[in-house]
């Protein structure tokens, strides 16, 4: 569900059971009941601020860090789904860095 709109990583069909850690913070803010609409807060352009909170709560935590996420290491790539997710919903007070802890 995050992953297919948001996602420019996400490949049909290829190992769906492996998600990234902002798809895992989304998953649990979802199933805690919380009302997300991510849709509109990921058309958002997040503040350098907000970009930098979130690579400091998520990626630090990811499975895909060290080897296949290229946005980790130099910010030139595009973020995963889930980040681009979680810092528009950041961006707009949606939820708090402590939500993505």
């Amino acid at each position: 569900m995050v992953c297919r709109p948001f996602c420019v990583y996400y490949k049909p069909g290829k190992n769906e059971q492996l998600l990234c850690r902002g798809a895992l913070v989304v998953e649990r803010l979802r199933n805690a009941g919380r009302k997300l609409n991510a849709a509109q807060n990921s058309l958002c352009v997040p503040s350098q601020e907000t970009i930098e909170i979130a690579v400091r709560h998520l990626c630090g935590a990811c499975g895909f860090r060290e080897k296949d996420c290229d946005f980790a290491q130099d910010r030139q790539a595009k973020p995963c789904g889930g980040f681009v997710i979680l810092s528009g919903l950041l961006d707009s007070k949606t939820i708090s860095a402590e939500d993505m802890a």
